[in-house]
């Protein structure tokens, strides 16, 4: 069963002030609702006094803008999220990394870019050079998050913090970040977007360190459009509004609204030439 805070549902009417054709006039129909499937991703998309926010929440705002489609966000722990997906029972997840099993159940829509860091306690040590160091010198336990798609390189070097008890799995990334705090576990990975909301939202900036690793290079994230529920010509309407987004700098400015300018702009060092590049002909 999803999880809803208390003023949920949250059925998003978005065809006010459109700046593209609204449905009626457009090669595609709107369902009567699109369901969007969110968790607990830090400044992507966290819960507020009731109220869903974050980058992925704003960027789904955002086509609803641009398409004339109405949308609803359901919250799920990560792991639960794919498996809701693959039956059916949610239209698009947001903040994905693209996989092969994915890429069976739905169609890809990048956006963004995203590196999983190593994040620690100051109380662990550091200057690691890498995960497998941190594996080989290092005594601390880490914390990750169930439903996560791990690179083939981290994922090796996870299951050998696991077979040294130095690991466990958790529902989510909250879980993760308080245990670190209580001083349960030592650290966890995960990308600056969510470590920094963790931290900044804990009080615990100052304890935690964090490094990029060599076995987790940058990597594109986007959305996922189910194929069994979201028609093809939806699908494409979604697919060229968000590539729209990448190009005309509406995505990194949300990013810009949540961890500021200056961030938004390590995200998306290089440009996002690599992103368009990554939607199919």
């Amino acid at each position: 069963m999803s999880v809803h805070p208390p003023l949920s549902a949250l059925v998003l009417a978005l065809a006010m002030a459109a700046p593209v054709a609204p449905a009626a006039a457009a090669d595609y129909v709107c369902p009567a609702v699109t369901r969007v499937g969110l968790s607990d991703l830090g400044y992507a998309s966290y819960r507020e006094h009731g109220r869903y926010r974050g980058t992925a929440v704003d960027l789904v705002e955002e086509l609803g803008r641009r398409t004339g489609c109405r949308f609803q966000f359901e919250w799920y722990p990560r792991g639960r999220l794919f498996a809701e997906f693959s039956a059916n029972r949610v239209d698009i997840v947001m903040s994905s990394l693209a996989d092969t099993a994915r890429n069976q159940a739905g169609r890809w829509m990048p956006y963004s870019y995203t590196r999983f860091e190593l994040v620690l306690n100051r109380r662990a040590g550091g200057g690691y050079a890498s995960l497998a160091d941190f594996v080989d010198q290092g005594t601390g336990r880490l914390n990750v998050t169930r439903g996560v798609y791990y690179a083939p390189a981290v994922q090796r070097q996870l299951d050998r913090l696991q077979q040294a008890g130095r690991l466990e799995y958790v529902n989510d990334y909250d879980t993760a970040f308080r245990k670190i705090q209580a001083g349960r576990a030592d650290g966890t990975l995960a990308p600056l977007v969510i470590h920094l909301w963790h931290s900044r939202r804990l009080g615990v900036s100052d304890d935690l360190a964090h490094y990029e690793v060599p076995e987790a290079p940058r990597s594109i994230a986007g959305a996922y459009a189910s194929r069994a529920n979201v028609a093809p010509e939806l699908q494409q309407a979604f697919t060229a509004a968000f590539r729209a987004m990448v190009a005309d700098g509406t995505v990194q400015a949300i990013y810009g609204r949540y961890v500021g300018a200056d961030l938004a702009r390590q995200i998306f060092a290089g440009g996002t030439r690599e992103i368009l590049d990554s939607y199919a002909p």
